[in-house]
């Protein structure tokens, strides 16, 4: 490194802001940058006591300064306390050397101050426990929390760890069990100083018929250490097997004997492996659920091909529009013969023809006996219509119109299927206002006794709008090949679990405030492929339908894209979101085992917000977003995902570190990467960290070579091109900080690599990673890539607007972790031209589904051809 422009150099400083940060002047920042001494003439220290700094040549034998400052006058000041010119230090000179020595014991004695204020004394006693509810709480979901209230327990612990401010919380003993001991946790957290189990002796604990643990009373906090542990036995959680801790061995054997479990203590427990859910987990489940789906999509075929009992004849009703009759009139009288010969010809069949005739869609409904079809024609029907039993409304490019007013379909019945039909002229009530200022339950005076929670206050506000089609307690709805438009729902589903919106296209209003969402699921698991959703509020909102299915299908310019709320076990999958409002997927509340797959996000403030624990966030594209990614998910999975050119890359917003961030590439960021409060967040799998534009091998990291070292094709190989061992790893050996000012520059401006390895920053960097209590608010990755992992999709993502898509069903069905380049094996090119296309009535080429397990596929008719499901 040679000497440096000093504008430059006082450029780089104020723009990354070095010297408010850390209270050096400008003329030492320099020296260290350049590793050059000068005589310092001002001096614009902050500090409001003398500051000693010393220099340490490196390249020449020029004079060292070592000179204190004073603050306010801007000349160094002589061991006596006066003001005095700068005194020179030969750096090569014993009296240098003495100098350099008393410097380092002086930055050594800071180490110590600074680090006593986050050392545990061990001869204090151990911390007493807390009220559960004050604890940073993993193991369990917000509908756990609820499922299991009342008189039903989880097991519960609490641990204090030296480096942390807070008390974690883990429900589940095993679940504390396996994270005490994780070498992630102490890197993070610091040694576990105090840990604590509720035991159970005085509150007669019991199982019931479903496995539940009951009691009496509330169990006390007792030393883990001091605890005995009942394991194997029949208690469990929604999570399986729980272990069950009790203050006194007498106690624990008589619940073993009674529950058929083993009695065994804390040293015992600890050496033993529990299968804990994991992200992981939900990523073999990922293949289940798309199948799971195809089985629905399935039967939902099977309901829509009904045989067809009554046919619409417009011209029998005036529920036709007159322009379409007088047409038809015209044509008639052009050709009377020919309509005399046909109506006779009709006449005949319809003896023995079964199939009825009705005037209006309303008749043929009411005429049509269940389990049968009602077609209806091409043309516009005036009317608002009520289902009532199980049949198939199968248009013919039919247009349904109603008055403005309510909505213009109603669904009574379970097992309803409409196809092939224009929807417009729905009311614009969006939502029951009156339910939400006053929900069930409250008398709208005293305000202890209103039903306050949030649940119901969406389910009772968002459920009772206008919508194109409203179905309520009717489950099983299929609706296909449809396009609606509305002022308010598309489709709004209350207690309609298994409906299928398969090939349906929702316009809503131009401005999000003014209408409301395409679909609205309440209470409701729902399978949607191959449709479009733009314009009005959410275009999918989903509230308590575990377990629920959206893929293959493209949304624009909503509020959000899709948005979950008390919703677990989905899957959101190769998916197309652009130019929404607030964010592409958002997940708000508590739930748990979310899996986002394969989206490609652009164009929007946050692309992807999870929430709750144990969620995978795999395989997706973000680029072009304010925001790519939030990792609020705790006890999560974030891996192969291309996060590209967004004005932040990740923010980590969780106060517990406990996800996997991995084996993802950050490209063209403004900035990669940044955490909110809390302990340091390390970002790597093991030796498997993500690639970082920007990261570099240190000159000064020990054990590298020279940099044309022969390097595979990617982060994961371990052998050359010509398959002889590399000369060098595929991660570099000097760790990325994003979170630093410095590191998060190096892809931006060449100059700051010279900064990061500047000897103060590098001796500052040091002394954050040996004291945990200096690194709150920082993420670093230890093992940065040298090469991105899908390289094909991040030079897709970077060069082409169009949607790009990994082919990650092969990788997550082998229950491995791809290779270079394998999540990119099929790349996707699909065109976004759902502002022209037309879903309504068309049934467009079938794509094969490439996610398919048996010869059976799931031919999602996807007009426009997004989603992993097109033709490979």
């Amino acid at each position: 490194m040679g000497r440096l422009d000093r504008a430059v150099v006082k450029s780089l400083l104020h723009k990354y802001k070095i010297i408010y940060k850390y209270n050096q002047c400008i003329n030492c920042i320099w020296c260290l940058l350049t590793e050059t001494a000068f005589d310092i003439e001002i001096c614009r220290c902050s500090l409001a006591r003398p500051m000693a700094t010393t220099i340490q040549a490196r390249r020449a034998p020029v004079p060292v300064v070592v000179v204190p400052f004073d603050r306010c006058t801007r000349r160094p000041i002589s061991p006596g306390g006066v003001v005095s010119s700068v005194s020179r230090i030969d750096p090569y000179g014993d009296g240098s050397r003495t100098v350099v020595r008393l410097a380092w014991l002086t930055v050594a004695a800071l180490v110590v101050v600074a680090t006593a204020a986050f050392v545990v004394d061990v001869g204090t006693a151990a911390p007493d426990p807390v009220a559960y509810d004050r604890t940073a709480e993993l193991g369990v979901s917000a509908e756990t929390d609820a499922v299991m209230a009342g008189a039903v327990e989880i097991p519960t612990a609490q641990v204090f760890y030296s480096q942390f401010q807070y008390v974690v919380g883990y429900a589940g003993i095993e679940t504390m069990v396996a994270d005490i001991d994780d070498p992630r946790t102490e890197r993070q957290l610091g040694s576990p100083i105090a840990a604590y189990v509720r035991t159970y002796d005085d509150v007669e604990p019991t199982v019931d018929g479903r496995g539940r643990l009951t009691t009496a009373g509330s169990p006390a906090w007792t030393p883990a250490a001091e605890a005995v542990y009942v394991v194997g036995s029949d208690a469990r959680t929604t999570a399986g097997k729980t272990v069950v801790p009790f203050g006194t061995t007498d106690a624990a054997e008589s619940f073993a004997s009674e529950e058929s479990g083993t009695v065994i203590a804390w040293s015992s427990l600890r050496e033993r492996s529990f299968d804990v859910a994991t992200a992981d987990t939900v990523r073999g489940f990922v293949p289940d659920r798309w199948a799971r789906a195809n089985e629905r999509i399935d039967r939902a075929t099977d309901r829509t091909d009904r045989p067809v009992s009554v046919v619409v004849e417009p011209d029998m009703d005036s529920a036709r529009q007159p322009d379409t009759a007088r047409q038809e009139d015209s044509a008639r009288q052009e050709d009377s013969a020919r309509q005399e010969d046909s109506a006779r010809q009709e006449d005949s069949a319809r003896q023995s023809d079964p199939v009825r005739r009705a005037g209006s869609i309303q008749a043929a409904i009411d005429a049509a006996p269940p389990n049968t079809t009602v077609r209806v024609p091409e043309g516009t029907y005036a009317e608002q219509i009520t289902v009532s039993k199980s049949i198939t409304i199968a248009g013919q490019d039919a247009r349904l119109r109603g008055n403005g007013t309510g909505s213009v379909i109603t669904v009574e019945s379970a097992n309803v299927s409409i196809t092939g039909v224009r929807i417009a002229g729905t009311g614009n009530r969006t939502r029951n206002d009156e339910a939400i200022s006053q929900p069930p339950g409250d008398d709208g005076e005293e305000p202890d006794d209103a039903n306050t929670d949030w649940d119901e206050h969406i389910r009772t506000g968002y459920g009772y709008g206008d919508a194109a089609i409203l179905a309520a307690d009717s489950p099983g709805l299929v609706v296909a090949h449809t396009t609606i438009e509305t002022n308010a729902s598309g489709i709004l589903l209350r207690e309609g679990s298994d409906a299928v919106i398969r090939n349906v296209r929702v316009i809503g209003t131009d401005g999000w405030q003014d209408g409301f969402m395409g679909v609205t699921a309440l209470n409701s698991r729902i399978t949607v492929t191959g449709s479009t959703f733009s314009g009005g509020r959410d275009g999918i909102y989903i509230h308590r339908g575990d377990g629920s299915v959206v893929r293959n299908s493209t949304f624009r310019n909503n509020r959000y894209g899709i948005h979950l709320m008390y919703t677990s076990d989905t899957l959101l999958a190769d998916n197309v979101i652009r130019d929404q409002e607030f964010g592409g997927i958002t997940v708000m509340t508590r739930p748990e085992g979310n899996a986002i797959v394969g989206n490609d996000i652009r164009r929007t403030p946050t692309a992807i917000q999870p929430s709750g624990i144990r969620s995978y966030i795999g395989y997706n594209t973000l680029v072009d977003n304010e925001l790519g990614l939030s990792t609020t998910a705790r006890e999560s999975v974030y891996e192969y995902n291309v996060i590209a050119d967004n004005g932040m890359g990740a923010r980590s917003t969780t106060v517990i570190p406990s996800s996997e961030i991995a084996r993802n590439d950050f490209v063209g960021n403004d900035r990669h990467a940044s955490a909110g409060s809390g302990p340091l967040r390390i970002w790597a799998d093991d030796d498997h960290g993500n690639y970082w534009q920007g990261a570099y091998e240190s000159p000064f990291a020990v054990g590298t070579t020279s940099a044309d070292s022969d390097v595979a094709d990617g982060p994961n190989a371990t052998d050359g091109p010509d398959g002889s061992p590399l000369t060098r790893s595929a991660t570099f050996d000097r760790p990325y900080r994003p979170s630093s000012p410095v590191d998060a520059a190096l892809h931006r401006d060449p100059a700051a690599t010279t900064l990061a390895e500047s000897p103060a920053l590098r001796a500052l960097t040091a002394f954050r990673g040996s004291v945990p209590g200096a690194r709150t608010g920082s993420v670093i990755d230890p093992e940065p890539a040298r090469a991105p992992y899908s390289p094909a999709r991040v030079d897709r993502a970077t060069t082409s607007g169009d949607p790009v898509h990994a082919d990650w069903w092969q990788d997550l069905l082998n229950g491995t972790r791809g290779s270079p380049d394998s999540a990119d094996s099929t790349l996707l090119e699909t065109e976004m031209t759902n502002d022209t296309a037309d879903n309504g009535g068309t049934d467009s080429s079938a794509d094969t589904n490439s996610h398919d397990t048996n010869s059976t596929a799931d031919t999602d008719d996807i007009e426009d051809g997004t989603g992993a499901g097109a033709t490979q």
